[in-house]
Order: C-alpha cells, then sequence, then structure tokens
C-alpha cells in the first residue's frame, strides 16, 4: 500500500483531487477550495518548466471554436472562457505531476489509490458515526458547504464520505474498486490489502449509485481476463442475483429503475418519472441530439451546453413544470461532449480509449501492471461518459493523461521487447 509518509506532496494532491466539497463563493463562478493549491502550483510549474507543446496542439482548435460560437451567439464568453480556463489549469497541473514523478504511471496510479484509500476511512467514520448517532462524524455540511446528506440506502443514508454527492464517491472509487475486486479474485494484494479490498468496495455498494453498481460489474468482468462461457454465465448470475436483491430492498435503486422503464420504454412523462435524476439524463440527450443535429461537426464550443439547454429543454415544452439541473455540465460526459465538441470531439476521446486500452495478456509483472492501471481507469472512464459531465471535477484531466501516457508507455516496452 502507498504510504502517505513517504510522500509530503500527497497531501496536497488529495485535497485538489477530492476537495470539491467547500466553496468560498460561488458568484461569478465557484471557486473551490482546493483553488488555492491548484493556481499557485500550476503558475509555479508553468513559470519553472513552461507550457508543454502538447496543451497548443489540444487546446488550439477549442479555443478558436469557442470563440467564433461567442460572436454567433451560441455561447455565453464568460461561460467560454471560465470552462477553458479552467480545463486549461487543470490540465497542465496533472500533466506537471507526471511530470514531476517522471511519468511513473505506476506511482501516480499508485497515489491515486491512496487517495481513494482516504475517502474510505472518511466514509467508515461517517458509517460509525451514523450508527452510534454522532451527528458531527456523518453529516460534514459543518465545514463542507457545498455537502448533502442523502438519506436512504441500504443502511439509513446513502455514504459519500467527503464528496458532495454519493454517485461522485462510487465514479471516484472505481479504480479503486477493480483492484479490490481483482486482488479478490486472484487473490493478490496489488496496492491494497485484502481487508482494504473488503472495505473499498463495502464503501462502493453503499452509496447506493447505480452507476457504481455498474462499475463493479464491469470490473468484476474485467477481472475475469478470459471471456469464456462459463466466466460469462457466472457474472450473468451474479449480476441477476445483485440486481433483483438491490430492487427489492433499496427503495432509491427501484424508483430509479422505475422511472428510467417509464421513460425509455414507456414514453410516461408523469411526475413520478420527471421529477428525478433519470429524467435529467433523458432531456439532456434530448438537448444533446437537437444540437448536434445543427452543428455536428465541431459543436458549439466548451461551456455551450447551458446555452443549448434554454433553447432545446423539454421542460419548457414536454412537461409543465420547472425542472432543470444540471443545466451546465449535462449530467453526462458523453452528452456534454456532443453538445459542445461534436463528432470531431467525440472521436478524439474514443481514439484515446481505443488506443489506451491493453487487453493482451502479458508474463511480466511491469507490463501486467500496465494492463492492470489500464482497466482501471478504463471503468472510471465509462462511467463519467454516462453519469458526469464536469470535465474537471475530482482530477478527471488526471485521469485521461494518466491513462494516455500509460498505454504510450506499454507500447513503448513492447517495442523494445521485440526489438
Amino acid at each position: 500500500m502507498f504510504n502517505i509518509k513517504k510522500d509530503y506532496f500527497f497531501w496536497v494532491l488529495f485535497i485538489i483531487l477530492f476537495g470539491s466539497g467547500h466553496v468560498f463563493f460561488k458568484s461569478p463562478f465557484e471557486f473551490y477550495f482546493h483553488y488555492i493549491f491548484l493556481f499557485p502550483l500550476t503558475a509555479f510549474f508553468i513559470v519553472k518548466f513552461g507550457i508543454p507543446r502538447f496543451y497548443f496542439k489540444i487546446f488550439a482548435i477549442p479555443l478558436l471554436l469557442g470563440l467564433f460560437h461567442v460572436v454567433l451567439e451560441n455561447n455565453d464568453f464568460f461561460t467560454f472562457f471560465k470552462i477553458f480556463a479552467g480545463l486549461s489549469i487543470s490540465t497542465l497541473f496533472f500533466f506537471f505531476i507526471l511530470y514531476k514523478y517522471e511519468f511513473n504511471n505506476f506511482k501516480v496510479f499508485e497515489i491515486y489509490c491512496g487517495a481513494c484509500w482516504m475517502l474510505c476511512i472518511f466514509a467508515t467514520i461517517q458509517i460509525f458515526s451514523f450508527l452510534i448517532e454522532f451527528k458531527p462524524g456523518y453529516n460534514f455540511s459543518w465545514f463542507l458547504n457545498k455537502w448533502g446528506f442523502v438519506r436512504g440506502g441500504i443502511i439509513g443514508f446513502r455514504v459519500n464520505s467527503i464528496l458532495p454527492e454519493p454517485t461522485y464517491l462510487a465514479t471516484s472509487l472505481s479504480p479503486a474498486v477493480y483492484i479490490s475486486i481483482r486482488n479478490l479474485i486472484h487473490k493478490n494484494n496489488f496496492i491494497f490489502s485484502k481487508t482494504q479490498s473488503i472495505i473499498v468496495i463495502l464503501i462502493s455498494i453503499l452509496t447506493t449509485s447505480t452507476v457504481g453498481y455498474l462499475g463493479i460489474i464491469i470490473s468484476i468482468i474485467l477481472s475475469l481476463d478470459f471471456l469464456r462461457l462459463r466466466y460469462v454465465l457466472f457474472v450473468a448470475i451474479i449480476f441477476s442475483v445483485g440486481f433483483m436483491t438491490a430492487y427489492q430492498n433499496v427503495s432509491d435503486f427501484s424508483n430509479r429503475v422505475n422511472s428510467a422503464k417509464g421513460l425509455w420504454i414507456d414514453q410516461d412523462f408523469n411526475i413520478n418519472n420527471t421529477n428525478n435524476s433519470s429524467f435529467v439524463l433523458y432531456n439532456n440527450l434530448h438537448i444533446a441530439k437537437e444540437n448536434i443535429k445543427k452543428f455536428p461537426i465541431f459543436g458549439t464550443g466548451l461551456g455551450s451546453h447551458q446555452t443549448a439547454f434554454k433553447k432545446h429543454t423539454l421542460t419548457r415544452s414536454l412537461i409543465q413544470y420547472d425542472f432543470e439541473f444540471n443545466i451546465k455540465d449535462g449530467n453526462s460526459l458523453f452528452v456534454r461532449l456532443c453538445t459542445e465538441t461534436g463528432v470531431l470531439g467525440l472521436a478524439f476521446i474514443f481514439i484515446m480509449i481505443i488506443n489506451g486500452f491493453i487487453y493482451k495478456s502479458v508474463v511480466s509483472d511491469e507490463l501486467d501492471n500496465h494492463k492492470i492501471i489500464s482497466h482501471a481507469l478504463l471503468i472510471l472512464i465509462i462511467l463519467v461518459l454516462v453519469r458526469q459531465g464536469n470535465y474537471m471535477l475530482n482530477g478527471l484531466p488526471l485521469i485521461f493523461l494518466l491513462y494516455y501516457y500509460n498505454g504510450v508507455s506499454y507500447n513503448e516496452k513492447i517495442s523494445s521487447l521485440n526489438e
């Protein structure tokens, strides 16, 4: 397990990764607590190392397109500038982190897993405090002002540690969940011990997040390595039993399943089906579809989903009451990319996913580490494509950078072996 005491920089990274539970002010933009570390450190790194070439290659087109659509009034200038600047700073910071650790992908991934373990420690404190009815220990709103306590779930509340929502916790933990499930299946202690692995999985289950459960299913499938018929049947049985157990015993889960069925299959737009997260995704998909019809190749620029929402939302036509959530981020990275970057942005992401995915079985421990990291990060990327539209939340740029450079490093080592 990663030793926190040996890396003084760990706590700074932990705050920058998962310090989204507190904001100093919300207008004209949300100034998160972790910005007091992120901005000065990024400026320091830029002065010391300069701006890397890849930044200009990646951000030149979004900059020009964003300004173009601001002129066409398909986007708001301040919104575009806010998103562009935030994404630029976050990407540069995490690139410099990789540079600081000499692009040692395993080391950086180990640090991320250490941060996930700290989330689990806070979650464990939260759970025990709830069981003994010690409110300051389970309701963190006394020091986190962008944080919510959600009743329900399996034990009386949905676990979210220090993150604003249970879904955020389930998504952020997904790489650690994959490592934990793989450890138990293969009887390993990769990064986590057996006890730690069990705790990580239980914490993810207690979020009662549908997206988190999807991550668990994908983790089981990828952990099996070989998709033989008996393994497929095993996963199918586990999934069926788990689904029915959750559906019958967890009201939050069954409500989401019922509303999703009502919307997507029955096309029933009554208040029970539209007053929840299922309709948020349904509505934002509709907005993205309408926007991409008009601007299919490049979209309408970073931050433009908010403008597209106002033009195409079903809350002003199909239903007769105001229900507008996730106006800015689209509730899904896939949805937001459709609106803001069009086919070009989607192609960029999917090509990167394909190129970085390591599927071959390898005998070398070092190469096997690359494969494990690839699978772990891929699960998180899939989950945010499904259910998280914020480009910068919880260190997402680090996940994409680490996934990319992990694939590059693996291919370089394979090429060296072949030579």
